[in-house]
């Protein structure tokens, strides 16, 4: 079967790995290297890149396709690194694919289309445009976090589909259209704080944002949980969700790279409509991860 390989090799925890920025916004590579680096050391088995946590929508097409090419040229004899080509154009999304596979990406993935064409035949002509677009293996996102599993079943149909991201709660859902399809899909779940549940159903591992700053939570998660210490996996994922919990609370992403300054990444501020964030408002994000007890800081 064509992707055999990296469909069976699709498991355990990826970060959706944060785009650090410098001083003058612009994208910091030694931060990046520094933060793969550590995620790697900690059991992480690979990179989803430039997706919303990374602000892909943020870059220009040139930092996107530099930021993929720096992690496969520095990690990717050690991981996985799945580049997200996704944008609110089908053709540049096609680009961007055409581009990752010469930069050495392993695999494909994109969201659905988003401002335009958000219909199930918008999805349908945007992912077989993306698909066809290369020979790697291409990882598609559910609709909205809704799965019809009958509808979805066509995906994967398409050429070099195999793998599946979802966020999203049916998990249920998912395991119908698992049945619908007859061959290997890697299914990985989006919802951090419910990872160890999709590993319930069958679902292949996951990828995630506190990925970045609590990696060992979810390589724990993931290992307790097969070799049968379900207690544990449940145990590591109740406190992970801690954080998780406080992190919800920010919707500017510049208070969640600020985690990773309190565990020793300087990874800047997010890009606007984001906007930076004082001392004083770092200092009480970082009080309130002191009494969660959950991080260490400068664990890095």
């Amino acid at each position: 079967m064509k992707h055999e390989q990296p469909v069976s090799e699709m498991h355990g925890a990826y970060s959706a790995i944060f785009t650090p920025f410098d001083s003058s916004n612009e994208v910091n590579y030694d931060s990046l290297s520094a933060i793969a680096e550590f995620q790697l050391s900690r059991g992480i088995q690979g990179f989803f890149a430039t997706g919303t946590t990374g602000e892909g929508l943020l870059l220009s097409f040139d930092e996107r396709l530099a930021v993929i090419r720096h992690l496969t040229e520095n990690f990717g004899d050690r991981a996985t690194v799945i580049a997200h080509v996704g944008h609110p154009s089908t053709d540049v999304a096609v680009r961007m694919a055409r581009a990752s596979a010469k930069v050495g990406a392993d695999w494909i993935a994109s969201v659905a289309p988003i401002y335009h064409g958000t219909t199930f035949e918008g999805m349908k002509r945007h992912y077989t445009a993306i698909s066809n677009a290369t020979e790697l293996p291409f990882m598609m996102y559910s609709l909205g976090g809704v799965i019809d599993p009958l509808r979805d079943s066509v995906f994967f149909d398409l050429p070099n589909v195999c793998g599946l991201k979802y966020t999203g709660a049916s998990f249920f859902s998912v395991q119908q259209l698992m049945r619908r399809v007859e061959r290997p899909v890697a299914v990985m779940s989006g919802f951090d704080e419910q990872f160890v549940a999709g590993q319930s159903f069958g679902f292949d591992g996951g990828i995630g944002s506190t990925y970045n700053f609590g990696p060992q939570f979810y390589t724990g998660i993931y290992e307790n949980y097969h070799r049968g210490n379900i207690a544990e996996a449940a145990r590591l994922q109740a406190e992970i969700n801690k954080v998780t919990d406080l992190m919800i609370q920010y919707e500017n992403f510049s208070f969640w790279k600020a985690i990773m300054k309190y565990i020793g990444f300087d990874c800047g501020f997010s890009r606007a409509p984001y906007g930076p964030i004082t001392e004083e408002e770092y200092q009480t994000l970082a009080s309130r991860l002191d009494e969660l007890g959950v991080l260490e800081r400068n664990d890095a």
